[in-house]
């Protein structure tokens, strides 16, 4: 039986404004290193999208990370005052006839969580449009699909699709995201999104929840412990061995002086041996480690190095799955290169377990 094909849903960024609110170029500002719009570009890619259309204004330079025209389209807008609906226009009329669908994504909005635009395409079959809802509003990122593409000619001046959404709730449907989607209007805005609490383990600062969930003795941000969560889905997702990401982030983040935290710095620095120096894969790594955990045992406290050469961030930003495969590998070893002064003690421990596996 022949396959289905799967669909092709598209996004298109608008990210032309003229940043009024802002002060000075919106497109400019940096978040953690990358500009707002790079930081749209990769969820839209983690999320699946294809082609993304980025409708930018002219002076802006297509990001050299992004040099596929086919995969992302640069579309330059002359008329940024023309709002926002002018942006519309010239990024739908940029999609190929192929596409079934575009989600619509704003420049501005860095931390759109990759699951909700994932949910959003997921809500696709009932209706036309599937709108995000905040509070009762009907908000992007939003989906069309291509039978009601030319809702776009619509609207007028700086409204988007405000007000097709206002007045045909009956094409929409309407999907809460699991947590808020914050715009960068102004300066403050960006610093709230910048400033988030720092890890205790590897110092990361990620906007979220200060009083969300955590692990119980691996001493992370909540921040930081959900990205590590996101991380480690998409390694399995794609099918990645994860088992050195595990242990890197357990000795990267040891929390502080305590029975299970002892332990749990230990072990993990002993796979990271086991994988960089004896050259054991995942499976390997994973039995010799459970008889270790057979053996009790009083381990001492290891003072951790005082900084990092790499984050769990660096895999979050990996855009496909060679490049978090390449991610994971740089970032285990770097962490187990800054545990430098305690590599003679935990190589005579590696060296003790393999030979209880012998």
């Amino acid at each position: 039986m022949e396959r289905e094909q799967p669909s092709r849903v598209a996004a298109v960024i608008l990210a032309a404004g003229e940043s009024r609110r802002y002060g000075t170029p919106k497109q400019l500002a940096e978040l953690e290193g990358r500009t707002l719009l790079e930081h749209v570009l990769q969820l839209a890619v983690e999320a699946g999208l294809r082609p993304v259309v980025a409708v930018v204004p002219v002076w802006l330079s297509r990001p050299a990370a992004y040099n596929d025209p086919e995969a992302l389209r640069w579309v330059r807008n002359p008329h940024p005052e023309r709002g926002m609906s002018h942006s519309l226009r010239l990024g739908f009329a940029a999609l190929p006839p192929e596409v079934e669908a575009a989600l619509i994504l704003l420049g501005d909005q860095p931390q759109v969580p990759v699951r909700h635009l994932q949910a959003v395409v997921a809500a696709r079959g009932e209706r036309p449009l599937i709108a995000t809802s905040v509070d009762g509003t009907l908000t992007p990122p939003v989906l069309v699909e291509r039978s009601h593409f030319g809702i776009v000619d619509e609207p007028g001046g700086d409204v988007g699709l405000r007000e097709v959404l206002n007045a045909h709730p009956e094409w929409v449907v309407a999907v809460e995201p699991l947590q808020p989607i914050p715009d960068v209007d102004t300066p403050d805005d960006l610093a709230r999104l910048a400033g988030g609490e720092p890890c205790p383990g590897c110092g990361l600062r990620l906007p979220g929840d200060p009083d969300g969930p955590r692990h119980e003795y691996i001493g992370a941000s909540s921040a930081c412990w959900a990205l590590y969560t996101e991380v480690a889905a998409r390694l399995a997702g794609y099918g990645l061995p994860g088992r050195h990401v595990v242990d890197a982030y357990a000795a990267q983040h040891p929390g502080v002086d305590g029975r299970r935290q002892r332990q749990s710095v230990a072990v993990h620095l002993i796979g990271l041996c086991h994988r960089y120096e004896h050259g054991l894969d995942d499976a390997e790594v994973t039995r010799v480690t459970q008889q270790i955990l057979r053996t009790p045992r009083d381990w001492p406290w290891l003072t951790p190095p005082a900084s990092y050469a790499a984050t769990i961030a660096d895999l979050a930003s990996a855009r496909d799955r060679s490049g978090l495969a390449t991610a994971s590998d740089r970032y285990a070893r770097a962490v187990w290169d800054a545990w430098v002064a305690q590599h003679q003690t935990v190589r005579r421990w590696a060296a003790e377990a393999l030979g209880r596996q012998g």
